[in-house]
């Protein structure tokens, strides 16, 4: 997992950076499946509006952080962040804040490292086991990758 300087990451005056260092600190503590759901959506919570469909940048890097969990914490954790993931798909970046990195989109940073992560998705699509019910998540998260973002309010 990328280390971050969440405080570093500019945001709304509802963006707080210290509760997404905090997300990330309990998620590599955690040692149960409910720990790290917690984590994951405490995380989810500190980079966005959720009420709003709204995403701030630092959603960018928490991507990363959602992706490596599909990979690395199957269970309720990966599905967690599936479900993250495919919420996010088409919400709108946060007034004032369209801009992750220099001339970055954010929604463009988020489908970046979305779509560097296309063998590892393909892989959970592809699990012949049914990788813990996650197939149709992780197909639906790479179906809307080649369909491109379409933000949309509410």
């Amino acid at each position: 997992m990328e280390r971050v300087d969440w405080s570093r990451i500019p945001g709304p005056r509802w963006y707080f950076p210290e509760t997404a260092q905090a997300a990330i600190e309990a998620l590599t503590r955690s040692v149960s499946a409910e720990q790290a759901v917690r984590a994951l959506a405490d995380l989810r919570h500190a980079v966005t509006n959720d009420h709003a469909g709204a995403l701030y940048p630092a959603a960018v890097p928490a991507t990363s952080v959602f992706l490596w969990a599909i990979d690395e914490r199957p269970g309720s954790p990966r599905q967690e962040a599936i479900d993250t993931l495919l919420d996010w798909w088409g919400w709108f970046p946060e007034p004032d804040f369209e801009i992750y990195e220099g001339s970055v989109g954010l929604t463009e940073g988020i489908m970046s490292r979305v779509r560097g992560a296309a063998e590892m998705l393909r892989r959970v699509a592809d699990d012949p086991s049914g990788g813990g019910g996650h197939r149709p998540g992780a197909k639906l998260l790479l179906a809307r990758l080649d369909e491109g973002w379409s933000e949309t309010v509410g």
